[in-house]
């Protein structure tokens, strides 16, 4: 369940990553100059997202 803070816009949560991924969102945030790890967190989360619907968008031309 999400957490709204009364002085903050944006909900929060808690995630647990292995070492291996938590280094690997470190390197993608610095690489990509974000300003901190929620971020870089979102912007990896955006673009998944974009994928996995673009992804969809395909398998339903080739169902058709």
């Amino acid at each position: 369940m999400a957490h709204v803070r009364s002085n903050c816009k944006n909900v929060s949560t808690s995630i647990s990553l292995d070492e291996k991924l938590f280094g690997l969102i470190d390197d993608y945030r610095f690489e990509k100059r974000k300003d901190n790890r929620s971020a870089a967190i979102a912007d990896l989360i955006l673009k998944g997202l974009k994928y996995e619907a673009l992804l969809q968008k395909k398998r339903e031309k080739v169902t058709c």
